[in-house]
């Protein structure tokens, strides 16, 4: 991080597991603001490790497979805690991204009459700590090729405050078992980098302790086209 403020907030968010899970409340007040703040550079860096690791790739002869009209990715159910949502819906909110806006409320009742309970559904097994009802769940509705909200002909109209789940779905060699339903059943390949992932779950535990501290429900995740659509449906936001 630049910012040695947010980098202080980032290390004092992850020194104790308990914030991390709501088990215990952050000794000090967090602003949404700083929380957005803080998300955002991680979101940065991570990007620019994720553009590392493929580097990395390629010069071990495995290409990233990702690219522009490739979106099987896209077709997973995303749930994220409240500091992404909060960026998202604040970047939706800014004049400049008005039609971006508009094309997002109009695409989703056709998603949301598609997944139905499913992101629900997700939110009870994640608190309940049932990680294999989870798990089969996610993929029951990620078999079901249903294209994200934010995603228009293929492209994701929020790349750039995209979650950070989106910024780690890279494969490498072919995007070709990147879907749900791949009749092969394998799954994609990926650049495996025990650094990165390590960092990964670092900077995921510092964005869910975030959304405990600002007193985000606790280990509650939402389906953030849900959640963003609830944000600018509803009200007027001011852009940050």
């Amino acid at each position: 991080m630049i910012d040695k403020r947010l980098r202080a907030l980032f290390d004092e968010l992850v020194s104790n597991e308990g914030y991390v899970s709501g088990r215990r409340s952050f000794p000090r007040t967090l602003t949404p603001d700083d929380a957005v703040a803080m998300t955002a550079e991680l979101h940065e860096e991570l990007d620019q490790a994720a553009e590392a690791r493929a580097h990395a790739a390629a010069r071990m002869g495995k290409p990233l497979a990702c690219g522009p009209g490739c979106s099987g990715c896209c077709e997973e159910l995303v749930m994220v805690f409240q500091p992404e949502v909060l960026r998202v819906a604040r970047w939706l909110a800014h004049p400049d991204n008005a039609a971006v806006r508009q094309r997002f409320l109009d695409a989703y009742p056709a998603w949301k009459a598609r997944v139905g309970d499913a992101p629900a559904e997700l939110e009870v097994a994640f608190i309940a700590g049932d990680n294999p009802a989870f798990l089969a769940k996610y993929r029951a509705q990620w078999r079901k090729r249903v294209l994200c909200a934010f995603n228009q002909d293929g492209m994701c109209t929020i790349y750039e405050v995209r979650p950070l789940v989106c910024r780690n779905a890279h494969a490498v060699g072919t995007s070709a078992h990147c879907v749900g339903d791949d009749p092969s059943g394998r799954i994609a390949d990926r650049m495996e980098s025990k650094q990165f992932d390590a960092w990964f779950e670092q900077v995921r535990g510092a964005v869910r302790a975030a959304h405990h501290a600002i007193g985000g429900a606790k280990q509650r995740p939402r389906s953030v086209v849900e959640a963003v659509y609830e944000l600018v449906s509803g009200a007027t936001m001011a852009p940050s």
